[in-house]
């Protein structure tokens, strides 16, 4: 059948967007008998625009749900069992993680061949057609209700039409179907914005002898570094900064992400004999918002609603979870449980419930690790201590999984106990005369 007659079918859905929460949304509703139309204009595999590709352990459990094979979605990228996180010259923080799922490691993968994955996954559902190079070009209405689309498909001159009873907006941060609807924006944080671009690498020095890891080097001047070892032996490096402070510098893109790696001597002496292996991709002034999720006959989910720094490493994972909590809402609703509008208040509540939390914690890290400037006594000193006990790392890793709740990970009695652990660690450590691992300069 070719993919114009498909479109003559009935569908109860149409997902503009078949990357991590479009293709998952459709995978979970065309399981329970929902005929689901997935369009999306890419041509599979590709990488997505912006990317940041870390699936860490709890992300993995959505995946299982979805019977999705790790060996195939992570193809030849390392596991890591823990990052380092580096504070200028100052310091260093190792992190790890508790088994959770069975895995106590992550994984920074290869997102044109995670997406693959998914996209693949599509073929076996029953009820989900998946149409790749089929651009939306505007929604139908009718009585101020979408209530399909129209669709430009490759080998096609001029769009057609095609209806549904809703339309989910599954299309990123830049939506056609928010902005179609008019989708206000519900929350917004415009105070730490920052700048990101990234490029693969070939040939990249190791961290240090031994299992490989992740590593993010804060330098304390507005600016941060995270290398993210990929599959085929590529690392993905990417330059974060302040917005207002990347603003200023002269260049372009490639030229001052060139000058902040070279500047950095934790980070340039792992590429002064690397070579870089791709375009470099990027986004200014980073997005972190909330839109209104739903309305008559429509709902968006993924990056299309909601929106934040990739510093927290949660973008699959919240797109995972809102189209599951999207898509046990759609369910009720076909099976005639509850009506359009109750369907998408319970799911507004939902998500926002489950996704505002990390989004305010993640708005404090940024602020911690890009805004602030520590000078240099506080961070050889509290910073050091709180960051580099144990209990620290344990607290985060259970952040990162969502495993403990944001609003008391770091409040300011938690701050004062870890200073003081971490003062008392180090004093026995030094007299006992023992390696300190949290210095940048030990062996």
């Amino acid at each position: 059948m070719s993919e114009a007659s498909e479109l003559d079918r009935d569908f109860d859905l149409i997902i503009v967007g078949g990357r991590p929460a479009g293709a998952s949304l459709a995978a979970r509703l065309g399981s329970q008998g929902l005929r689901v139309l997935v369009l999306d204009k890419a041509s599979f595999p590709s990488r997505p625009p912006v990317s940041a590709p870390f699936v860490l352990p709890h992300t993995m459990a959505l995946l299982d749900e979805l019977e999705l094979d790790e060996a195939e979605y992570a193809a030849d990228a390392p596991r890591m069992h823990e990052f380092v996180l580096e504070f200028a010259g100052y310091f260093r923080a190792w992190i790890g993680f508790e088994p959770l799922a069975g895995r106590d490691y992550v994984y920074a993968v290869d997102r044109a061949r995670f997406d693959h994955c998914l996209w693949r996954k599509l073929d076996r559902v029953p009820g989900v057609t998946a149409i790749e190079r089929a651009r939306v070009t505007e929604l139908i209405r009718e009585a101020d209700r979408v209530v399909g689309v129209r669709v430009a498909l490759a080998d096609q001159d001029q769009p057609r039409s095609v209806r549904a009873r809703a339309v989910i907006g599954a299309d990123g941060r830049h939506s056609l179907v928010a902005r179609s609807v008019d989708a206000k924006v519900t929350a917004e944080r415009r105070d730490v914005d920052t700048t990101i671009y990234y490029a693969h690498w070939d040939d990249v020095a190791p961290y240090q002898d031994g299992p490989t890891v992740a590593h993010i080097h804060t330098s304390c001047d507005g600016f941060s570094f995270v290398f993210m070892p990929s599959a085929d032996g590529q690392v993905m490096v990417l330059a974060q900064g302040r917005s207002d402070y990347w603003d200023a510098l002269d260049g372009s893109p490639e030229q001052i992400y060139d000058r902040l790696l070279r500047a950095r001597p934790s980070v340039w002496r792992r590429l002064a004999g690397a070579r870089r292996a791709s375009e470099l991709s990027g986004m200014k002034r980073v997005g972190n918002l909330f839109r209104a999720p739903a309305g008559p006959g429509w709902a968006l989910v993924g990056d299309a609603y909601h929106q934040k720094d990739s510093l927290d490493a949660q973008g699959i994972y919240d797109a995972l979870l809102g189209a599951k909590l999207l898509a046990a809402e759609l369910r009720r609703w076909h099976a005639g449980d509850q009506s359009w509008d109750q369907a998408i208040a319970s799911y507004g509540a939902a998500a926002h419930a489950a996704l505002a939390p990390m989004f305010e914690a993640t708005m404090d890290r940024v602020k911690r690790e890009v805004y602030d400037e520590p000078p240099p006594f506080v961070a050889k000193t509290i910073l050091r201590w709180v960051l580099t006990h144990p209990d620290y790392a344990q607290r985060f890793g259970e952040l990162v999984t969502r495993r403990r709740e944001p609003e008391g990970f770091l409040t300011p009695g938690v701050l004062l106990g870890l200073a003081a652990k971490g003062a008392a660690s180090r004093l026995r450590a030094r007299a006992r005369g023992g390696i300190d691992r949290t210095d940048p300069l030990s062996a």
